[in-house]
């Protein structure tokens, strides 16, 4: 488990730095087929018309300088892959020749394992994965690339909404004097790095709000209905805060990782206890804990976004 754990910790740090979409999920495919040994790897987005079509892969599926060869679109409910997009759950087939939707794609394989790609209960897309050994995918399997799912959920979402914000910008860069102002205080929000040490901070800090002083809560858009009052501009983001860890507990691909920021940081648990209470080595935990608290960043960095 814990060569597992460093795994996924590393596919995180190669994908971060990435800031185009289809690029992050042709990288994303080619660092989960290697991890997981498969032949075959795609991943499905939601597009405008609210069909799952194939913009990356790895193997077989995808040509250097063409990119997905015959990418496939499919409805929500069509195939294993819009099956797991309509219930919004993962589905590990053993042997596809006993389902009766199975759609066959540049060949037929015995497994298949579609893992949805959710964001604040919305579908964004699918990580489908071909084996043409029967029953070759298990749990291990399942649940790494459902935490690999939570962790690009947020990315994508980002991503994808990026593009809105750009096309607001002439609205607030022109017009009246109210909308000049607000060009003024949206050019002063924190960058991501910034909103990370940010938020880091005063979660590491939840119960002690004088050390939230020095913080920048009101470059937060997050707090923009709060800032003439630092009482409540605090309160506001500790809600924030724990709501966002709630949510995370609530789903089972982070529930884990609620579970340990909730220990952690709102009933205040050390490490060392929350490990042996876990069955964790320590090292195992602090792995954990980094992959639980760059999630939840994520998260609330997309929240942020939508709020400039």
């Amino acid at each position: 488990m814990q060569a597992t754990l460093s795994q996924l910790l590393h596919i995180h740090q190669m994908i971060d730095p990435i800031d185009d979409i289809i690029s992050l999920c042709q990288r994303s495919c080619e660092l989960l087929a290697q991890v997981l040994h498969l032949p075959d790897q795609v991943l499905y987005l939601n597009n405008t018309n609210n069909q799952l079509q194939q913009v990356a892969a790895a193997g077989a599926k995808f040509a250097p300088g063409t990119g997905v060869l015959s990418p496939l679109c499919l409805a929500h409910g069509e195939g294993v892959v819009g099956q797991a997009a309509l219930h919004a759950r993962s589905l590990c087939i053993t042997d596809t020749r006993l389902i009766p939707n199975y759609v066959c794609d540049d060949a037929s394989r015995s497994a298949e394992l579609s893992v949805p790609i959710v964001y604040q209960g919305e579908i964004i897309g699918v990580l489908d994965a071909e084996h043409a050994q029967a029953g070759f995918f298990g749990q291990a399997q399942q649940q790494f690339t459902e935490a690999f799912a939570a962790i690009l959920g947020p990315r994508l979402a980002n991503l994808i909404v990026r593009p809105r914000m750009t096309s607001r910008q002439p609205f607030f860069s022109a017009g009246s004097r109210g909308e000049q102002q607000h060009s003024i205080v949206a050019e002063n929000w924190l960058t991501q790095a910034e909103f990370n040490s940010t938020l880091l901070q005063a979660l590491k800090h939840l119960y002690t709000e004088r050390l939230w002083q020095r913080l920048p809560l009101q470059r937060l858009a997050l707090l923009q209905q709060t800032k003439a009052n630092t009482a409540l501009a605090q309160g506001a983001l500790k809600h924030q805060l724990v709501e966002a860890i709630a949510v995370m507990r609530q789903h089972t691909a982070t529930a884990l990782w609620g579970n340990i920021l909730h220990a952690r940081y709102i009933d205040k648990q050390d490490q060392l206890s929350l490990a042996d209470q876990q069955y964790m080595a320590f090292s195992t935990l602090r792995r954990h804990q980094q992959l639980a608290q760059q999630h939840l960043l994520q998260q609330l960095w997309q929240m942020e976004l939508l709020s400039r």
